[in-house]
């Protein structure tokens, strides 16, 4: 028999390979304790009007939901989809969400390739073109986090004694600095953003010397003076910035502009559920609306106030920080930017971080672009 529906929240699921209390990469904090559900008991929080929102037909109390485990780092880039669970976008396309916490990117892509879980948020970083070389199959198919105009998330901040000597003022000027960014260093994502910006200026890379640091021990090295600046992503920019032990200098929205950093891949089995897979991206699409529209203002404090909240509750950054966070940018329409995703293939080989020669076939098959324009064909298409 057809079970009832839980009210719209999600489940976290643990993984008896992972610890109970996993560090998350993106945040540096604990992931949520609740094995019931990361989101209040309470009944979804849906915005005026919501329910006549495209895509958003009523839930039917005797639907069979379908279950998504989703690997997850409980990042603020993942708001999108803590918003479509409160707000029960997921359950009213038949979706049940299960959060699964993983401590990188590299533990998420076998878990995909293997139907372990059925989406995720990662990046087209050197551990998961490695993972392509060897014939490991995903679809990367919405933007979890791109570094649009104005939503600079993640920045170059160089330490203010440092930057008050008159060193460290922009890109050129990075020669014999102390920098630092997450492990392993420049085989990132966020780094091949900051090595477009180089190359565009003439700097050679040889200049900029960066040593791996995690996020979380960037804001007590700052402090003690241990590094002169790091690219520093959110909420730990904030935090820097707020003991006024650094300043930024320039935020990665401007390194590269629109460049895509983290991306939902569904596994196999997912893009094949034709009803589920287009399920999920209508649920997401549409939460990203609601994000983009309540930080710019286009709705009203209160709806910004239940964003801030849900974004608090997931990552577990307290709200005032929250609130004084850079916004992370997203396409309005899920989509990624291919092009900046594939810049970095290149520069991976040569710099020596990938050795294995990846064919344009497999980059091809790599996109689940087919299948979200089917989508956007059918809740349209808009612009910011």
């Amino acid at each position: 028999m057809p079970r009832t529906p839980a009210p719209p929240r999600a489940r976290v699921t643990r993984y008896l390979a992972l610890a109970a209390v996993v560090l998350l990469a993106g945040i540096g904090l604990a992931a949520p304790q609740r094995l019931a559900g990361a989101a209040p008991a309470d009944a979804a929080i849906l915005p005026t009007g919501a329910t006549d929102s495209p895509g958003a037909a009523a839930a039917d109390p005797l639907q069979q939901l379908t279950r998504v485990r989703f690997a997850t780092q409980f990042a603020s880039g993942g708001v999108p989809l803590y918003l479509a669970v409160d707000r029960g976008y997921f359950q009213q396309e038949g979706i049940d969400l299960d959060f699964v916490p993983f401590s990188s990117n590299s533990e998420m892509v076998p878990a995909l390739a293997t139907d372990q879980v059925e989406a995720g948020g990662i990046s087209l970083n050197v551990a998961t073109m490695n993972a392509l070389a060897r014939g490991v199959r995903l679809k990367a198919m919405l933007d979890q986090g791109s570094l649009r105009p104005g939503y600079g998330f993640t920045a170059l901040l160089i330490r203010k004694d440092v930057y008050d000597s008159g060193r460290g003022h922009s890109l050129t000027d990075l020669r014999g600095l102390n920098l630092v960014n997450t492990p392993p260093g420049k085989a990132t994502t966020n780094y091949c953003a900051m090595s477009a910006a180089l190359q565009r200026l003439g700097v050679p890379q040889d200049d900029v010397s960066i040593a791996p640091l995690p996020f979380p021990d960037m804001v007590p090295a700052f402090a003690n003076r241990a590094i002169d600046g790091g690219l520093v992503g959110e909420p730990f920019m904030t935090r820097i910035l707020q003991q006024g032990t650094a300043v930024k200098v320039m935020g990665q929205d401007e390194m590269y502009p629109n460049f895509t950093v983290n991306f939902i891949a569904y596994s196999s089995g997912l893009y094949n559920n034709r009803p589920a897979a287009k399920g999920f991206a209508r649920a997401y699409i549409r939460a990203i609306r609601d994000y983009l529209a309540a930080v710019n203002g286009r709705t009203s404090p209160a709806d910004r106030a239940q964003v801030d909240e849900s974004i608090a509750r997931y990552t577990r950054i307290d709200v005032a920080t929250v609130r004084e966070m850079a916004p992370v940018g997203f396409d309005p329409n899920g989509l990624l930017n291919q092009d900046s995703m594939l810049w970095c293939y290149p520069w991976y080989r040569e710099m020596g971080f990938l050795t294995e020669t990846i064919p344009d076939s497999t980059f091809a098959a790599l996109w689940g672009t087919e299948l979200v324009d089917e989508v956007l064909n059918e809740i349209g298409r808009v612009s910011e």
